[in-house]
């Protein structure tokens, strides 16, 4: 098995790219600037060159604010840079792992969002994996779609933005009434390169174990790594931003049968706390 991998210098593209390398799996990374999936000539090029058994697509544009104000880009990039990877993989008869997201659905009410719940984004981000949902499922037999949200992992993530914060001596402004699920980078990529071993075509969710508002992960942090900042619990609507983001960020555990339920977010914090402070 030949597995190529996009967006693998973010997450979780780097975290399944060294644990196929670990594992003595064929693979390659690809990502910007020298890839790009807005572009089809870049992408044929890649896919014909490398001609992977497997491609698991995790570049994208993720910036949700900053896709409100340039949506023609990002549903360049998520959209059609989505379509332009599944027309390369049916030429080539690969399969492909599409990483989605939460933000797919509307976040009302209260009980996790099921894989058979309708689409209703909120933001252009959202709308822009719904596309690249509808494009791989349109084109191709052979597909997972793993929706996540909230992953963490590296230095951009919610847990260094605390770190950075307690170091800067200012408080923190966290949303207390957004409930996400935190999904650390290395569970997620352990789940994603269990699938692609497998014939379980379809979609599913996966995310550690757990629910809070971003306040109570943040204050997790704290209590977790004996670092002081304090932390502002505001309501989500206090919080200037473009985009409007689910306010129930929950996914049911669909995975398929004999998959583990993935570690809780205390146990995945913890982990990474031990990685990065130690």
């Amino acid at each position: 098995m030949k597995v190529l991998v996009t967006g693998s210098a973010g997450l979780p593209g780097r975290d399944v790219l060294r644990l196929l390398e670990n594992r003595g799996i064929p693979c390659r990374g690809v990502d910007a600037p020298e890839f790009d999936p807005a572009d089809s000539d870049s992408v044929s090029a890649v896919v014909e060159e490398y001609v992977p058994d497997v491609i698991v697509h995790c570049a994208a544009y993720t910036n949700v604010d900053k896709a409100e104000s340039e949506p023609a880009t990002c549903a360049g990039v998520n959209g059609f840079g989505a379509l332009t990877m599944a027309r390369a993989a049916a030429r080539i008869g690969a399969k492909m792992l599409l990483l989605s997201t939460v933000q797919v659905f509307s976040g009302a009410g209260d009980a996790p969002n099921a894989v058979s719940d309708p689409y209703g984004p909120r933001n252009v981000y959202g709308m822009s994996m719904v596309q690249a949902e509808d494009a791989v499922r349109s084109l191709l037999t052979r597909y997972y779609i793993v929706r996540t949200g909230g992953i963490f992992g590296n230095s951009k993530d919610p847990v260094r933005a605390v770190f950075r914060a307690a170091q800067d001596g200012r408080e923190l402004t966290v949303s207390c009434d957004r409930v996400i699920q935190p999904t650390y980078s290395k569970d997620l990529a352990r789940v994603i390169c269990a699938l692609i071993e497998t014939d379980c075509y379809g979609i599913w969710h996966a995310r550690n174990e757990g629910a809070c508002t971003p306040a109570e992960f943040a204050e997790m942090v704290i209590k977790k790594s004996g670092r002081s900042c304090r932390i502002v619990p505001v309501r989500d609507a206090e919080i200037p931003s473009h985009a409007r983001r689910p306010m129930n960020c929950r996914l049911t555990a669909e995975l398929p049968a004999g998959f583990a339920p993935m570690p809780s977010v205390e146990d995945a914090l913890s982990r990474y706390l031990d990685e990065i402070i130690r």
